[in-house]
């Protein structure tokens, strides 16, 4: 077994009349949280956590995550049992107002004693063993320093992912130089559907709603299904409390470049009157006004953001029911200089490289812009039967409306209507089966299903009317002896798909195209830990995805990117094909994580440039083509972290990728650049009422992309560049309450810079930069504080 602790100390807070509510009770104000995870990493539900002198306990959830609240300070014993693992006793110890995070790794009871001390030799087993591919996360801590910033920005920070971005206020994430429909998006655990397609449709994630963010890099789609070529990223709300009481947290961001300000508030708690039973309510806010670059405003780039969520659950004993719903709204401006009148105008906006315009700070939203609304709901339940395995199902429901205003129209006020409207509504049904372990082997199998309708409400069509409903099957096991983890699976997927286009793309009569797709997925991987603190990680794995409508039938302005798309109905699905090792160090003063791959990717669907502009009653526009060739990508990322003393910790993250198109032997278009990022961590000593602080200086080192093929853009690709960072982070006590306040400056030297995935509302990358000089926020403040649950509601 091994245990993993960490203290937080500081957190967020409600509203001070709610604090001095609960500071009477600040005795029983103390809580241990944590995971349990196997060998492998892989999650236990249904693990008993006791801590007897105290008569309290509770049971993980789904994910392997529990939460035991309102403890007495003192130090305490506590017990995690499961049937078929090796029992794990503890002590932890709790002071005034703290909360401790004990993470375990349970094994099974029925290996001997010498593999058991192998698997167990302390805190770094689960991280030398928990999956065969390439994997990252941010938990709670790391997620507070950015709150506040898109997906895409929060994960810019983890090894082999980067961003495209269009506009200060969106970026999605790119994994290995794959993105949207190539990577899986798991929110709450349903699959993302929400117009992913556009390369300026950012993730409709609220950013104060994580707990925890996992990217999953390379071919999974055993698990996450159809689309996984290039990953999957697994978004995480945190744990509904179980225990009685209440509590809340509020948060508050100021970031400088764009006066951005952004907060939440966040309240939970359970019901002794309902033992089990816990909810949580929480609200968020984003606004901001037009975003700077060293010399200029980019006009019409604002946008303001208004989200919440509503949890509810039960847990108790074998049973767990949950249910959880989701709004996320957003309005936001694109850059008005994007959008050209003629080609000629277009060509000498491209070659100026800055606008026409000078600009005037504003928080107002004019057109061109772009209004979402996403709404999920879903409804999970698990069960251990009396085989101790466990039965899960989870339901979805999500509904996804997004607006797109034109900059101009022939009549009338461009506000006043769409220039094209869709509506994408989209049902899940997944059930899986969790064995419990039986001698060496354990495993999971399941069935799901999705049922989608689009239908565009506006006279524009660039998106047809479209359903389409999928089924797959799919089961993975796991065995484990001694130092050896072998896994595999398969999947089994098929997409039926009725769209209706106009029969010559641009103009005819709608017509109906039925698309029927069906393949395989697989996956075999081992991890090997040849030492107590060295692991060796092997994976080879199959994912596959059908053509998306945009890429068989767009054809128009796309008024989010500024440019003329025109789609291939004979495109046919992607099959890859990815190698992937992964090398794990974890002890007492150091950590890395190091892989190498190589993801071969069969009918590879990309777009190209004509460098012919398209000429339409709204203006001039670059025009862009769907095309098909044969791609291998391949690259290096990873991460190395050692402590050099008990107060200095210094961190290497990096990131290669090389992306060939097999089929004109060119280097492929759209890669990421090569990427560094060297940090130093210096913890601070306690001073007055300051607890703990951490200060960090950051070097960020971009390498210019020269690997791009001819006439791939309207313009050469941008400079390298480098960034230099500082953050101060600190915590002070409140009373009873422990509020965290940090400063960061991501670009110290207010160097002016603009990368190559960070798009100006459209392909012509010069045309103004999206990225100001340091970043969208060059300057961030923000406070957090929070109470814990101390009050029982009847």
């Amino acid at each position: 077994m091994t245990c993993n602790r960490r203290k937080v100390q500081g957190g967020q807070w409600l509203w001070p009349v709610l604090v001095m509510l609960l500071m009477p009770a600040t005795a029983w104000a103390q809580q241990i949280e944590g995971q349990v995870v196997d060998a492998d990493g892989v999650p236990l539900p249904g693990v008993n956590v006791v801590l007897p002198e105290v008569e309290r306990g509770a049971v993980t959830d789904a994910e392997g995550r529990y939460v035991v609240a309102l403890l007495p300070v003192g130090t305490h014993p506590v017990a995690f049992r499961f049937v078929g693992f090796e029992t794990v006793r503890d002590t932890v110890t709790l002071a005034a107002g703290e909360t401790v995070t004990l993470d375990v790794t349970l094994v099974p009871a029925t290996l001997d004693v010498d593999e058991i001390v192998v698997r167990g030799a302390g805190q770094p087993a689960a991280r030398l063993n928990k999956a065969s591919l390439g994997v990252s996360t941010l938990d709670a801590r790391a997620l507070d320093a950015v709150r506040g910033q898109t997906l895409g920005e929060t994960l810019e920070a983890l090894p082999g992912v980067t961003t495209l971005s269009t506009g200060p206020s969106i970026a999605k994430p790119v994994v290995r130089g794959l993105h949207s429909q190539r990577v899986v998006l798991l929110n709450a655990g349903v699959p993302q559907e929400g117009q992913q397609w556009g390369g300026e449709h950012a993730p409709e994630i609220d950013p104060f709603a994580p707990a925890q963010i996992e990217v999953v890099k390379g071919a999974a789609g055993v698990e996450y299904g159809v689309g996984a070529i290039g990953g999957a990223i697994r978004v995480k709300p945190r744990d509904l409390p179980a225990t009685p009481g209440i509590g809340g947290e509020v948060s508050f961001n100021a970031f400088s470049n764009n006066r951005q300000a952004a907060g939440s508030v966040l309240m939970e708690g359970g019901m002794k009157a309902l033992p089990g039973v816990g909810w949580r309510l929480q609200g968020s806010v984003r606004k901001a006004g037009d975003a700077h670059a060293p010399e200029h405003v980019i006009g019409n780039s604002a946008f303001e953001e208004f989200d919440g969520t509503v949890a509810v659950g039960y847990h108790r004993d074998r049973l767990g029911l949950d249910a959880y719903f989701s709004h996320f709204g957003t309005e936001l401006g694109l850059f008005s200089g994007a959008h050209i009148g003629n080609a000629d105008d277009l060509r000498r906006a491209i070659a100026r490289g800055e606008p026409a315009v000078d600009y005037d700070f504003s928080y107002d939203i004019d057109a061109p812009k772009q209004t979402v609304q996403h709404d999920l709901l879903t409804l999970r339940a698990h069960y251990q039967l009396p085989s101790d395995d466990w039965l899960e199902v989870q339901y979805g429901f999500q509904n996804n409306q997004r607006k797109e205003f034109d900059a101009h129209r022939r009549f009338g006020d461009p506000l006043d209507e769409p220039a094209f409207a869709l509506t994408l509504r989209t049902q899940t049904l997944e059930a899986k089966l969790r064995t419990r372990p039986r001698g060496r082997f354990f495993g999971v199998a399941g069935v799901s299903g999705m049922n989608q309708a689009n239908r565009n409400t506006e006279t524009g069509y660039l998106i047809p009317n479209f359903r389409a409903m999928t089924g797959g099957a799919f089961a993975r096991g796991t065995w484990i002896s001694g130092p050896w983890t072998l896994e595999a699976g398969t999947r089994y997927d098929v997409r039926w798909m009725e769209a209706f286009p106009r029969e010559n793309l641009s103009s005819g009569a709608f017509v109906q195209r039925t698309h029927t797709y069906q393949s395989l997925s697989g996956v075999v991987g081992a991890i090997w830990q040849f030492a107590s603190t060295w692991s060796l990680a092997a994976n080879v794995g199959t994912a596959w995805r059908p053509p998306g409508v945009n890429e068989l039938y767009n054809f128009g302005v796309h008024h989010g990117t500024a440019q003329f798309e025109v789609g291939d109905p004979d495109l046919t699905g992607e099959r890859s094909v990815n190698l992937d090792a992964t090398l794990r160090h974890a002890s007492a003063r150091a950590s890395a994580e190091v892989s190498v791959y190589a993801n071969r990717i069969q009918d590879y669907i990309y777009q190209f440039p004509t460098l012919d502009e398209t000429i339409t009653i709204r203006g001039a526009f670059p025009t862009f083509e769907y095309q098909q060739d044969d791609a291998i990508l391949r690259g290096i990322d990873g991460q190395v972290r050692y402590a050099l003393t008990d107060w200095g910790t210094v961190q290497a993250v990096g990131s290669v990728v090389r992306g060939t198109n097999r089929t004109t032997d060119e280097p492929l278009i759209a890669m990421p650049s090569d990427r560094l990022t060297l940090s130093g961590i210096v913890t601070l000593p306690r001073w007055g009422v300051l607890g703990s602080s951490e200060l960090d200086v950051s070097g960020t080192f971009v390498r210019k992309q020269t690997r791009v093929p001819e006439n791939a853009d309207y313009a050469p690709p941008p400079d390298g560049y480098a960034l230099l960072g500082v953050g101060l982070r600190t915590e002070v006590q409140w009373g009873s309450v422990p509020l965290s306040l940090s400063l960061e400056v991501d670009n110290l030297l207010d160097t002016s810079y603009l990368s190559l995935l960070h798009r100006r509302s459209g392909p012509q990358r010069r045309v103004a930069p999206a990225r100001p000089a340091g970043h969208a926020h060059p300057l961030i403040v923000s406070s957090v504080l929070q109470t814990t649950r101390a009050k029982d509601i009847s």
